[in-house]
């Protein structure tokens, strides 16, 4: 979350190369929702850090982890100056030493099993907190959101009281406490995306899309997907793939989608997300060059009737790029 306007971060993001969504969080503040790695990890902090020099403002970066904990830092002018987690026990790091014996390190220092360690929460100052949230900040209610004394001797998961430390600054949680892989334009007004400039080529064009295919149930998936790689370098284009095969599929990657057309064929499917190259043709010539090899190459293998398949499905950038990311194994044209 940045303190400054909404057009300055867009810009400061742009000049960065940073891949996010920008969403207003209240007037003067801004959250910024970076793009998660291929192990989902976004790097808040990085990106806070680095907003907060170019801006000469304050940053607040925000992370839950695993339902476990909220890690807070603020940062200003490039430097952290104050940090904040819900529950310090999960900084313990246990293991088992060569002798077969446990015990923890905390801050790099190594200690027995039965030594003890801070618990609760740590840097839950409500006075350094209160000047990043916008109007009269009630520092007693945000004070109760940060040390987490919610009356219940149950569990409360991370992400409730994220939300409530934000509501108590008075921000809008809508885009702070939402990921990147679920960010949706129609669900956060006034959002704006910010992409890398795309990187030189060759002056080939790059198409996404996903197949989804009939399959005997005798068939390998995975075979089947080099089959659709090896079938593009024989179209009527000069055209290469390097096709994903879905394993589990994943709503944000385009999972209803996928799931509806694989319901239409009444039978066993496989869905692949296919990266497409071609040296001729815009994008859609490209795109009906491929549909017409693979469904060939297809009925040739597996005998599929006409009108059999496959479906092509076209998902925006960030939901094929978070499938073809989780596919469990790639094929490519030789």
């Amino acid at each position: 979350m940045v303190v400054g306007d909404l057009a300055d971060v867009v810009s400061a993001l742009t000049g960065l190369g940073a891949d996010a969504w920008v969403v207003p969080a209240a007037a003067g503040r801004v959250a910024v929702l970076p793009r998660e790695d291929a192990y989902d990890r976004a790097d808040a902090d990085g990106l806070a850090r680095l907003l907060s020099a170019t801006l000469r403002t304050r940053v607040l970066s925000s992370t839950v982890i695993d339902s476990d904990a909220v890690f807070m830092a603020v940062y200003r002018d490039g430097d952290r100056i104050h940090e904040y987690v819900s529950e310090r026990a999960v900084l313990v790091d246990w293991f088992i030493g060569d002798n077969g014996a446990p015990g923890f390190r905390l801050g790099g220092v190594e200690y027995p099993a039965d030594a003890e360690y801070p618990t609760g929460p740590g840097g839950a100052d409500p006075g350094v907190f209160a000047p990043l949230g916008v109007g009269p900040v009630d520092l007693d209610r945000l004070g109760v959101t940060l040390r987490g004394e919610f009356g219940t001797d149950g569990k409360v998961f991370a992400e409730f009281q994220h939300r409530l430390i934000v509501k108590a600054m008075n921000l809008d949680p809508a885009g702070l406490t939402t990921a990147f892989r679920w960010a949706r334009q129609e669900d956060l007004p006034g959002a704006v995306r910010v992409k890398p400039a795309p990187a030189v080529t060759d002056g080939s064009a790059v198409v996404k899309v996903v197949l989804v295919t009939p399959l005997p149930l005798d068939a390998d998936p995975v075979a089947a997907g080099q089959l659709l790689a090896d079938a593009t370098a024989g179209g009527p284009l000069s055209l290469r793939a390097v096709v994903g095969c879905a394993g589990v599929l994943h709503g944000a990657a385009g999972g209803a989608e996928i799931f509806n057309a694989q319901l239409r064929m009444r039978s066993r499917t496989a869905a692949y997300y296919i990266e497409l190259r071609g040296n001729g043709g815009d994008p859609r010539q490209i795109l009906n060059a491929a549909r017409q090899v693979w469904t060939q190459a297809l009925r040739n293998r597996y005998q599929a009737a006409a009108g059999q398949g496959p479906e092509l499905i076209n998902l925006t950038d960030e939901q094929f790029d978070l499938g073809f990311s989780r596919a469990t194994d790639y094929c490519s044209t030789p």
